[in-house]
């Protein structure tokens, strides 16, 4: 991601996910409902570190500015993109 923004064509986030506050603390069934899945799928996600996620009692909680590394790095990019990284 450091050399999409050096050369300009680092992806931007939706204004929706954007607006979400780097210091918000979410709950799963709050992720899952801003991206319409299931509960479970935010959960397996936080359980395979793919999210991540702080968990007390199996009681997972996530930050709002991991919320938006994670998409950043879910984000599809085109194939030219693709052939200009590698």
């Amino acid at each position: 991601m450091k050399m999409e923004k050096e050369l300009g064509i680092a992806p931007k986030l939706n204004e929706l996910f954007d607006a979400i506050p780097d210091e918000c603390v979410l709950h799963p069934n709050d992720l899952s409902e801003l991206l319409n899945l299931s509960q479970e799928t935010v959960r397996r996600w936080c359980r395979q570190g793919k999210l991540p996620a702080y968990s007390w009692g199996g009681k997972y909680v996530i930050l709002g500015s991991d919320v938006k590394d994670f998409l950043m790095k879910a984000r599809n990019r085109s194939s030219e993109v693709k052939r200009l990284l590698q």
